[in-house]
């Protein structure tokens, strides 16, 4: 099997999308910015990715395989060797599990909710912004008047 099959059967089990997006496993600091259109659709364009590098022996499976972007993908060899090998654990983890997808969907457990009971002596008095505006403003002068008066600035 090659790449592009391995890359094809991987989009049909896990979607189209990447792995490192999917697992939310890069902070991006600042907006990528993209020279044209069709440099950004190269970019997002997913690659198949070796989890265990074919110079080392790696197969392009779906066991071995990580959907990444073309971005990401140039991305995660500028980490370093123990970063790179957290990000294919998760990868694997990732592909551990099972999806389904039905027309139908019944779950097998039941949904409760809580009841409150609310006691209604208890009255809520609405804010007055202005009033503790007023407050906080008369307090304020007095503060002013106390400094003043003590010979302080």
């Amino acid at each position: 099997m090659g790449n592009k099959e391995a890359r094809r059967i991987l989009i049909q089990l896990y979607g189209p999308e990447c792995f490192i997006d999917k697992l939310h496993l890069r902070r991006y600091d600042k907006p990528m910015h993209y020279t044209s259109k069709g440099q950004r659709e190269r970019m997002k364009q997913l690659t198949y990715h070796h989890i265990k590098m074919r110079k080392d022996g790696g197969k392009a499976t779906v066991e071995n395989g990580a959907l990444l972007s073309e971005e990401n993908h140039i991305w995660f060899h500028r980490q370093s060797k123990e970063k790179q090998r957290q990000m294919n654990r998760a990868f694997q983890e990732y592909k551990k599990c099972k999806v389904e997808f039905c027309d139908t969907p019944e779950p097998e457990f039941e949904i409760k909710f809580a009841e409150i009971e609310i006691d209604e002596k208890i009255k809520i008095k609405p804010i007055n912004r202005a009033k503790i505006k007023e407050e906080t403003r008369k307090a304020y002068q007095e503060y002013l008047r106390g400094i003043k008066e003590d010979g302080s600035k």
